[in-house]
């Protein structure tokens, strides 16, 4: 069986990372049994959630689990969609995973608005003594990637401009279909809804999640991808 080492629930999410969560639903779409533990950082491959272990082999990155998916266990995540629809859907992934989870964890981690939320609840499993230093931790850790990236040097006002352009394209993309790239779910919808999601959590004042939660083709297509593979996930 494939051990994921991933997050718990947090933040009205069923898992804290959205890293760790688009590599459980590729796992539930592979239809492989597997089992979800709790990571251990201290164990962490490459120093980062999640990873795999699948018959004493380790594996990290969510690309790269996928692909080890794709080749060892023949998983085909692209559900015979064209070559032309798949290369729509790696801008999608790319856009979300490079250009707005750094604005994600900025919100989640070092937002002035945000400061006061309980983000302890990310770092439940660590002792009581550890919790402050791990958010302080993810702090600098969000404020560095921010600085790298050069997003530091945009105003709240520009970054949210920025945001909203690439919800307003994705609200476009999801218009008329169930799924991102059509009326087949595939390998690309586990990274839409994990990032989405995680954008939208309502725990967290950020308005660029307020302003996703006004988009009512995105907002439905999270309540489609929650019904299909969180059934019993409450919030």
């Amino acid at each position: 069986m494939i051990v994921l080492h991933g997050t718990e629930p947090a933040f009205g999410l069923p898992q804290a990372s959205p890293f760790a969560m688009k590599v459980e639903v590729l796992l539930k779409l592979s239809g492989l049994p597997y089992a979800l533990v709790q990571a251990d950082m201290r164990g962490a491959p490459r120093g980062k959630i999640p990873w795999i272990v699948d018959e004493g082999r380790v594996i990290s990155d969510s690309r790269l689990i996928q692909a080890y998916l794709e080749t060892n266990y023949t998983i085909d995540f692209t559900n015979d969609y064209s070559g032309r629809a798949l290369a729509y859907g790696l801008a999608i992934e790319r856009m979300l995973e490079d250009h707005l989870y750094p604005i994600l964890i900025e919100q989640r981690w070092a937002s002035v608005e945000d400061l006061s939320l309980d983000t302890s609840q990310g770092f439940d499993r660590a002792p009581a003594m550890q919790r402050l230093w791990l958010q302080i931790r993810a702090g600098w850790r969000a404020r560095r990637l921010i600085g790298l990236l050069g997003l530091d040097r945009l105003t709240s006002a520009e970054k949210y401009a920025l945001v909203c352009k690439a919800l307003d394209a994705l609200e476009t993309a999801i218009t008329g279909q169930l799924y991102m790239l059509g009326g087949r779910v595939c390998g690309v919808d586990a990274t839409a809804y994990a990032f989405l999601a995680a954008l939208a959590a309502p725990q967290f004042r950020s308005s660029y999640g307020a302003y996703l939660r006004k988009q009512v083709e995105l907002s439905a297509y999270l309540a489609r991808m929650q019904a299909e593979f969180y059934p019993d996930f409450a919030g």
